[in-house]
């Protein structure tokens, strides 16, 4: 396959890049806290028409919407078993030009509402011995990332499919170029990523390719390293797993490996394309490419200078989602505590949107966003 952009990542690399280069006046979006939108941990967050549709599949396995401010509008559907009901969402996405939404309910249904949250119908997907892992919507199509129930390496992972009735239209990306990994991995964040550009763009967490959607599924970046994932490394993975789990497989051989995988908290607008990657278990890694001029810059981490006087000795976690103003970082609640801690320190930077708001939150909080715009 020929990529639009060959990213190298073997070389040299600083130690961080600052978001002041890229982005200014970070904006503070406190997520109302109120019984009927209690979150637990944001799984995946998109904005469209300056509202934030939020979904946690852990707790309240819900979908909810917030203004721009972080005030509580309304919940998409609800838990249960009757009509416009769910009971696990995994995924959903969003058709901005018909203005309807559409929610992955326990990899096997979607149901679709209109914005404002009126069921409309639920949707089969004619998907045989596979799970639906995550959705996205594009051009009249939706696209499924898929899980067979017992691989083969003929398979494929991303379906096409008519919204209206789940009849698959083709079939794309075989397994191969995932390095045949085919086993159930809860990432912290869906295949589809950009997701509200066009056309979006998809990528597995071994994949060298980062492909975008349409008529054709099309190769948009490549990923080139002496350290990527290979297939012996993916069969380590599986003949090795003994009585351990999947998960526990995963996490020991990447333990402490400078081996790369899963494209990550990914920003594009006209100027430059932004990601993370993993390098190894617990190490996350920052990208920068200019596309005007074809630079890339590596890095250790992201420098989150913003927020903080001393943006290195501090953290930054991710980008969950951005449009064409600016991009979206998540505070999970976890990180709440160490938050306050660094305000109490005097570490964070005294001018900070909403500070003295952030410095009382309440342990049980909701999740904090922080709101970048462009430079």
């Amino acid at each position: 396959m020929d990529s639009k952009y060959i990213i190298n990542l073997d070389g040299n690399k600083e130690n961080s890049l600052p978001l002041s280069s890229y982005f200014q006046n970070p904006k503070a979006i406190i997520l109302e806290t109120d019984k009927n939108c209690l979150i637990s941990h944001i799984f995946d967050l998109q904005v469209f028409d300056d509202f934030l549709y939020v979904l946690d599949t852990r707790i309240a396995k819900s979908l909810y919407v917030f203004d721009m401010n972080g005030r509580f509008v309304r919940k998409i559907g609800s838990l249960g078993q009757g009509p416009g009901e769910y009971s696990q969402l995994t995924d959903f996405t969003i058709d901005t030009e018909n203005r309807f939404i559409y929610l992955l309910d326990y990899y096997k249904r979607v149901h679709k509402y209109h914005l404002d949250g009126t069921f409309v119908q639920t949707i089969i997907p004619k998907v045989q011995n596979a799970n639906i892992m995550y959705i996205q919507y594009y051009n009249n199509r939706l696209y499924m990332s898929i899980l067979a129930y017992k691989p083969v390496p003929g398979d494929f992972m991303l379906l096409e499919s008519d919204p209206g009735n789940g009849e698959i239209l083709s079939k794309s990306l075989p397994l191969k170029y995932n390095k045949g990994w085919a086993e159930l991995i809860f990432m912290s964040h869906s295949f589809f990523i950009s997701r509200m550009n066009v056309p979006p763009l998809y990528t597995q967490i071994f994949m060298d390719y980062v492909v975008s959607l349409g008529d054709d599924i099309t190769p948009y970046i490549e990923i080139k390293s002496k350290n990527l994932v290979t297939d012996k490394d993916i069969s380590n993975i599986t003949d090795t797993r003994g009585n351990k789990d999947i998960f526990g497989s995963f996490r020991s051989y990447f333990r402490g490996s400078v081996k790369i995988f899963d494209v990550h908290s990914y920003v594009e607008n006209d100027e430059f394309i932004l990601f993370m990657y993993q390098q190894g278990f617990m190490n996350s890694c920052a990208v920068i490419v200019h596309k005007k001029t074809g630079l890339v810059k590596l890095a250790n981490q992201f420098s989150n200078d913003l927020i903080f006087k001393n943006g290195e000795n501090h953290f930054f976690l991710e980008f969950a989602f951005s449009d064409s103003k600016g991009a979206f970082e998540i505070m999970h609640i976890e990180s709440i505590a160490r938050f306050q801690e660094s305000i109490r320190n005097s570490e964070v930077i005294s001018g900070l949107d909403r500070l003295d708001e952030l410095r009382t939150l309440e342990e049980d909080a909701n999740p904090v966003i922080f709101y970048y715009e462009y430079k």
